[in-house]
């Protein structure tokens, strides 16, 4: 896992430079390392994890192959591919239970703000989209992104183990990746923006490893301390 850091600071230099294929050459190599890891440490590699990474592989084949072509959805829907593969997988460890009314509380207050948050910032693309079909494709891509928050959310409060503090912790860095990258794509191609998305999306593969490597177990107290 060591060798991969490296590509961090390569991808770093590309994103400054705005040196777009080497960019999406260290994220490929990158992937591709990760799956490693996970085939080595995994003799049996569970269907869900081929899910996730087959269609994290392809996205950055498609935009490494085809640098001058407008793929950005394409893109979009292989990541839904691979985030149906994330929610099904945190699904089969989720040990359903009776929530309080103080955490359904939370809970719906919760997905309120970030329904709101996310339908806010998609209605604000919409200026910047050349067609209906474009603003219906992020629109159904967010609201996977929603439902994947929500599923990180039941299988949190209900399973309480480390695994589900990896989910929702690449949850989180995926969807917060995808905002910094929409800012870049459609505001201001900014250096810092692009750094700061590259970093959180780098930040989510590695705890898609460790999600996948994980086995469902609860924590106790002490493993807060």
């Amino acid at each position: 896992m060591l060798l991969l850091f490296p590509l961090l600071g390569v991808n770093l230099y590309a994103t400054i430079g705005d040196i777009d294929w080497l960019m999406r050459a260290t994220q490929l190599i990158f992937i591709l390392g990760v799956f490693t890891i996970y085939l080595k440490r995994n003799k049996k590699p569970a269907y869900n994890a081929i899910i996730f990474f087959s269609f994290f592989l392809l996205a950055q084949i498609i935009c490494l192959t085809f640098p001058g072509f407008n793929l950005e959805l394409l893109l979009l829907l292989c990541y839904m591919g691979a985030y149906f593969g994330l929610s099904r997988e945190a699904f089969q460890h989720t040990q359903r239970q009776t929530a309080t009314k103080t955490i359904l509380v939370y809970f719906i207050l919760l997905i309120g703000v970030n329904t709101y948050l996310l339908l806010t910032h998609v209605i604000e693309l919409k200026g910047y989209m050349s067609s209906d079909l474009e603003f219906g494709i992020y629109i159904f891509y967010y609201l996977n992104l929603l439902i994947l928050g929500i599923v990180a959310l039941i299988y949190y409060l209900n399973s309480y183990s480390k695994k589900s503090v990896y989910f929702i912790t690449l949850v989180l860095a995926f969807i917060f990746a995808d905002v910094f990258r929409d800012a870049a794509h459609f505001y201001l191609k900014d250096s810092a923006i692009l750094i700061t998305g590259n970093f959180l999306w780098f930040t989510g593969l590695l705890f898609c490893l460790f999600f996948f490597l994980t086995p469902e177990r609860k924590l106790r107290l002490m493993n807060l301390v």
